[in-house]
C-alpha cells in the first residue's frame, strides 16, 4: 500500500517527462511551457503516479490517497483520470496505463528534481496571539479544524468586534477559499447586503497561511439549538420563523444563480436580533457553485477557485444526512438537492432536535398537517416530485395561516355547493352534467362576490352583498333550469354552453339596477367560457364587463383596467390579434404609474401581453412579459398559486420555443407540486401542464419520455373536458408532432385529420388552431408522398398565417418551405423558386423548437436548381446539405427526398 503523504515535512520535487512539467511545490502543471488549468483531484493523482513511476497503483490506494475519509461516488476515480489524460494531451496521455481490474501505472522515464521542503501541514495557532497578517485582531477560540484547515474566532484588540478567520496552511483548501470569495461577490453584486448571508470582509491568497476574514454570524445552528435546550422549549411558531429565515436565505442565493451544495446546521449561523428575536445567516459557500458559467461573465466576476465543473457531483465535503438521494448516486447537485437539505432542516427545527434523522414515522413529530405536506414535498426521493423552488417553499411556510384559512373556506364553499346540488336532484337526474356545472358556477360566483365584499369596507354594504349573493344563487338556478327541455328556448339535450347562453341573456334585465352583480356574473361566466375554450363567448361577456366597469369607476380605475386586460387576452385566445393590440396599448397608457410597481394590475398587464405574443409565436417578447409578470408576483408577495401556475405554464411554453427546453421541463415538472392542488388548481389545469411537459420533452428530443406523458395528458384532458374538447385535441396535436419527429407518418395522418376537423369545426377556418392543424396535415401528406393533397392545405395555412400575423412571420415561412417542397415534388420548380427568398432559418426555428432549418433550406434550394437545369451547382450544394442533415441527426424519412435526387 502507498503510505499517507508526509504532513509533517518532506522533500518536494519538480517532475519532467517530455514536454510536460509538474511542480509539486506550486502544484502546477505545464505543457510546452504553457500552464494547464486542471482541477485539484486529477493533479493529486498525477503527484502520486509520477512519484511511483512504473509501479502499479491499485484503485484502493489511489482512492485512499486522494479521497481519504471522503464519501465518493461511482466512477469518481475514472472521471478524474480521464480529465488528467486530457490535460496531458495526445502525446502523453498514453503514459497512464490502465491495469484491468487492478488500477493504473505511470509509464516512465520521469526526471525528478528536488525543489525544497514541504510546509508543515498544521497551523501553530494559539489563543491570545495576533492573527497572522491582521495584527489588530487576537485569536480567541478555535471553532473547527481539519487537516490543513482551521477556523477561529478573533476579537479586535480595542473593541468588542469579532470576526471569523478560515485558515489554510499550505493551500490544500485554497481552491475552496477562492470559490467562497467568488460566490460571495456574485451574491453581493446580485442581492446587495443581506442580513441573512454572511459577508466576507477580506482575504489573503498571496502567502501562507491563506485565510478569509468573515463576518461573525453567531453560533452554529446546532449549538444554538442545544444551548440550554433552547429549541426544545421554543413554541412551534418561533421554530417556524427560524426555518422561514433559512429558506429565504437559500431562495435569495438561488435567485442570484448560486447553489450552496452543503446545507447543514454547521453552515447556518444564528445570533440574537433586537428587532425580530433571532437572525439567521447562511455561510460557507466553499462547496458551492453557479447554475451557469455565464453568471460570472455577466457580472464581470473573476472565477477564482471555479475551475471545477459547476455541475460537479462530488460529495466529499457534504454531510450524508443532508445529501439528496440523487447526489449520493452520482447525479450533479441542483436547486432540488439544496431543497432536500432544507426539508431535513425544516423537519429538525419543527421536531425540536437538530440531530434527528428523517426516518419512518417522522410525521408524528410534526403536528401541523400542512407542514407535514411541506416537509414531504421538499424531501421527496424523486427530485422530479420535490418542491421545485426555495421561494415556493418559503411562501408556503410564510402563508401557513392563510393556507389554513383558505382550506377552511374551500371546505365551507364545497359544503355550500353540495347543499345546492341536493336541491337540484331532479334536474341532475335528467342532465348528469348539471352536477359539475352547478359546483363550478357556485364556487365561481361565491368567490367573485366575496372579493367585492372585501373591497367595499362600509358596514352597510355587507347587507347589500348578502342580497346580491341570494340573487346570484337564484340566477344559478335559472342557468340550470335553462337546460330543462320544458324551459322556453331549451333544446331536448341542452349543453352547458346553451344553458349559459339562454340564462346569460337575462343578466342585464334581471340585475339592471345593480351593476356590481352584473359585473360579477359577467366575469364569472366569461371564465367558464374560457374553461370551455369558447373564446368568442368569453369575449362577449368581457366586452360587457369592460363597459360596466368603465361606466361605474372610469376607464383608468384598477377594476376597469383589469377588465380591459382580460378582454385583450380573450381576444388573443380567439386569434383576434388586430383587436387585442390597441386594447393592450390603450390600457397601458391609461394605467401609467399603476403598473410601474409590482401589484396585481401589473401582473395582469404583463400576463395579457405575454399571451398576445405567445400565440403569435413571438417567443422572445412573450418570455420577457411572463418573466416580468412572475417578478411582479414575487415582489408583491402574492399568494395566488393558481395564477402562478398559469404564469409558469405559459413561460415554459415560451422557453420551449426559444430552445431553452431544460428550463421549460424543470418549470413544468414543478407544476406537479401538491401545493398547487391545495390552492385550487384543478385536475384539468394540471392535465394541461402535463400536455405542455410532454411537448417540452418532445422539443428537447426526449421522445421516449415524451410519448407516455402525452398519452397520459390526452386521457386526463378527455376526462376533464371531454374527448372531443379543444384541450384534448390540442394534446393529440402534440402527439402528432411526436409521430412526425420520429418518422411515424402513417400513424400521424388519421390522428391529424381528426384534430384538424375538430379544431376547424369548433373555432372556425380562420382560427389559429385550425390553420396550424391544416398545415400539419399538409406536411404529413407530403411526407407520405401525397403532394397533390398537400398543396391546397399548405397554401391555405400559409395564406391564413400571413393574413393573421404578417408575411414574414415564422408560421408563414415554415408553411412556405413545405409548400415549396410540395411544388418540387409536383415538378413546379418556378412556383417553388418564388418562395425561397422568404425563408430565414433563425425565424423558422422560433416556430419549431428543437429543429434546425439551414441545411434543409439549402437542400431545397439545391433541388430547385437541379430542376432549373443547373445540375452541377445544385448537386454540389445538395451533397453538402445532405451531409449536414445527417450530421444533425435528422430522421431518415426527412432526408429521403434529398438523397433520392442524388441517386
Amino acid at each position: 500500500m502507498v503510505a499517507t503523504p508526509d504532513t509533517s515535512g518532506g522533500t518536494l520535487f519538480r517532475y519532467r517527462f517530455g514536454s510536460v512539467e509538474f511542480d509539486e511545490a506550486r502544484f502546477e502543471l505545464s505543457l510546452d511551457g504553457k500552464p494547464v488549468e486542471l482541477e485539484r483531484k486529477p493533479l493529486e493523482l498525477l503527484a502520486i503516479l509520477v512519484a511511483h513511476a512504473d509501479e502499479v497503483m491499485t484503485k484502493d490506494e489511489l482512492l485512499d490517497h486522494v479521497w481519504a475519509g471522503r464519501i465518493t461516488v461511482e466512477n469518481v476515480l475514472a472521471n478524474a483520470m480521464a480529465k488528467l489524460r486530457k490535460a496531458l494531451g495526445p502525446d502523453h496521455a498514453d503514459r497512464i496505463v490502465t491495469q484491468a481490474r487492478v488500477g493504473y501505472r505511470f509509464k516512465g522515464p520521469v526526471e525528478r528534481v528536488a525543489t525544497g521542503r514541504r510546509l508543515v501541514n498544521r497551523l501553530d495557532l494559539t489563543a491570545g496571539e495576533q492573527v497572522p497578517g491582521r495584527s489588530h485582531y487576537r485569536l480567541e477560540a478555535q471553532l473547527a479544524g481539519t487537516e490543513g484547515s482551521e477556523v477561529w474566532r478573533a476579537r479586535h484588540y480595542k473593541t468588542p468586534e469579532t470576526r471569523i478567520f478560515k485558515f489554510s496552511a499550505d493551500g490544500a483548501q485554497l481552491s475552496a477559499l477562492k470559490r467562497e470569495v467568488t460566490l460571495s461577490r456574485i451574491l453581493q453584486m446580485s442581492l446587495g447586503d443581506r442580513a441573512d448571508i454572511v459577508r466576507i470582509h477580506d482575504w489573503n491568497f498571496e502567502e501562507p497561511p491563506f485565510f478569509l476574514e468573515i463576518e461573525d454570524g453567531g453560533l452554529q445552528l446546532r449549538d444554538w439549538a442545544e444551548e440550554g435546550g433552547r429549541l426544545k422549549h421554543m413554541v412551534p411558531d418561533a421554530r417556524l420563523a427560524v426555518a422561514v429565515q433559512i429558506v429565504d436565505a437559500v431562495a435569495a442565493a438561488h435567485r442570484a444563480g448560486v447553489l450552496h451544495k452543503d446545507l447543514k446546521p454547521a453552515n447556518i449561523l444564528i445570533r440574537e436580533n433586537p428587532e425580530k428575536g433571532w437572525q439567521v445567516k447562511l455561510t460557507d459557500f466553499g462547496s458551492g457553485g453557479v447554475f451557469a458559467a455565464e453568471t460570472l461573465a455577466d457580472l464581470g466576476v473573476t472565477p477564482l477557485g471555479m475551475t471545477q465543473d459547476t455541475g460537479s457531483s462530488e460529495t466529499g465535503r457534504s454531510t450524508p444526512l443532508y445529501l439528496a438521494p440523487e447526489v449520493v448516486t452520482g447525479q450533479a447537485p441542483s436547486v432540488r438537492s439544496d431543497i432536500y437539505a432544507l426539508g431535513i432542516l425544516l423537519y429538525q427545527l419543527l421536531a425540536g432536535d437538530m440531530r434527528k434523522p428523517l426516518t419512518t414515522g417522522w410525521e408524528q413529530d410534526v403536528a401541523d398537517e400542512l407542514l407535514r405536506e411541506d416537509i414531504a414535498a421538499a424531501t421527496a426521493g424523486d427530485p422530479v416530485a420535490r418542491t421545485p423552488a426555495a421561494d415556493m417553499l418559503a411562501r408556503s411556510l410564510r402563508d401557513l395561516s392563510l393556507r389554513h384559512r383558505a382550506a377552511e373556506e374551500a371546505r365551507e364553499a364545497l359544503a355550500q355547493s353540495e347543499r345546492m346540488a341536493r336541491q337540484l336532484d331532479r334536474l341532475a337526474a335528467r342532465r348528469p352534467w348539471i352536477w359539475a356545472t352547478g359546483a363550478v358556477l357556485t364556487l365561481g360566483l361565491v368567490a367573485s362576490l366575496w372579493l367585492y365584499q372585501g373591497a367595499e369596507k362600509a358596514r352597510d354594504q355587507a347587507v347589500a352583498e348578502a342580497s346580491r349573493a341570494e340573487a346570484a344563487t337564484g340566477f344559478l338556478r335559472e342557468v340550470l333550469l335553462a337546460a330543462d327541455p320544458r324551459s322556453p328556448g331549451a333544446s331536448a339535450d341542452a349543453s352547458v354552453r346553451e344553458a349559459l347562453a339562454l340564462a346569460a341573456d337575462r343578466i342585464d334585465e334581471r340585475f339592471g339596477d345593480d351593476p356590481t352583480t352584473q359585473i360579477s356574473l359577467h366575469r364569472s361566466i366569461a371564465g367558464i367560457h374560457e374553461g370551455l375554450a369558447d373564446f368568442e363567448g368569453a369575449v362577449k361577456h368581457l366586452t360587457r364587463l369592460v363597459s360596466l366597469e368603465t361606466a361605474r369607476s372610469g376607464k383608468a380605475s384598477p377594476e376597469s383596467l383589469t377588465a380591459r386586460y382580460a378582454l385583450a387576452q380573450a381576444l388573443s385566445n380567439a386569434s383576434r390579434y388586430g383587436e387585442a393590440a390597441p386594447i393592450l396599448d390603450a390600457a397601458d397608457a391609461d394605467a401609467g404609474a399603476l403598473i410601474a410597481a409590482s401589484n396585481p394590475l401589473a401582473i395582469r398587464a404583463a400576463y395579457a401581453r405575454g399571451r398576445y405574443h405567445l400565440l403569435q409565436a413571438q417567443m422572445e417578447p412573450a418570455a420577457n412579459a411572463y418573466e416580468q409578470a412572475i417578478a411582479h408576483y414575487d415582489k408583491a408577495g402574492m399568494a395566488d398559486l393558481s395564477l402562478l401556475h398559469s404564469l409558469r405554464m405559459d413561460l415554459a411554453q415560451s422557453y420551449s420555443r426559444l430552445g431553452r427546453q431544460e428550463e421549460a421541463v424543470e418549470l413544468l415538472e414543478g407544476l406537479d407540486h401538491p401545493a398547487f392542488a391545495e390552492a385550487g388548481v384543478t385536475p384539468a389545469r394540471q392535465a394541461s401542464a402535463k400536455l405542455f411537459l410532454g411537448a417540452a420533452l418532445l422539443y428537447a428530443g426526449r421522445h421516449a419520455d415524451a410519448e407516455p406523458v402525452l398519452l397520459s395528458a390526452i386521457d386526463a384532458l378527455s376526462a376533464g373536458y371531454g374527448p372531443d374538447s379543444f384541450q384534448a385535441e390540442e394534446a393529440r396535436g402534440a402527439l402528432v408532432n411526436l409521430y412526425g419527429s420520429t418518422g411515424r407518418w402513417a400513424e400521424a395522418l388519421p390522428l391529424i385529420t381528426r384534430v384538424r376537423e375538430g379544431m376547424c369545426a369548433r373555432n372556425g377556418a380562420e382560427h389559429l388552431s385550425c390553420l396550424m392543424q391544416l398545415g400539419n396535415e399538409g406536411v404529413i401528406r407530403l411526407q407520405l408522398g401525397d403532394a397533390d393533397g398537400a398543396v391546397p392545405q399548405l397554401a391555405a395555412a400559409r395564406e391564413g398565417f400571413a393574413k393573421m400575423m404578417g408575411p414574414a412571420s415564422p408560421g408563414v415561412q415554415v408553411m412556405g418551405f413545405h409548400l415549396a417542397t410540395a411544388y418540387v415534388a409536383n415538378g413546379q420548380a418556378g412556383e417553388a423558386a418564388s418562395l425561397l427568398p422568404g425563408l430565414k432559418a433563425p425565424v423558422m426555428e422560433a416556430a419549431t423548437p428543437g429543429e434546425t432549418w439551414a441545411s434543409r433550406i439549402a437542400g431545397l434550394e439545391a433541388r430547385v436548381l437541379m430542376r432549373q437545369g443547373k445540375e452541377a451547382e445544385g448537386r454540389a450544394q445538395l451533397e453538402a446539405a445532405v451531409a449536414q442533415m445527417e450530421a444533425e441527426g435528422f430522421d431518415a424519412s426527412v432526408i429521403a427526398p434529398y438523397r433520392t435526387d442524388l441517386e
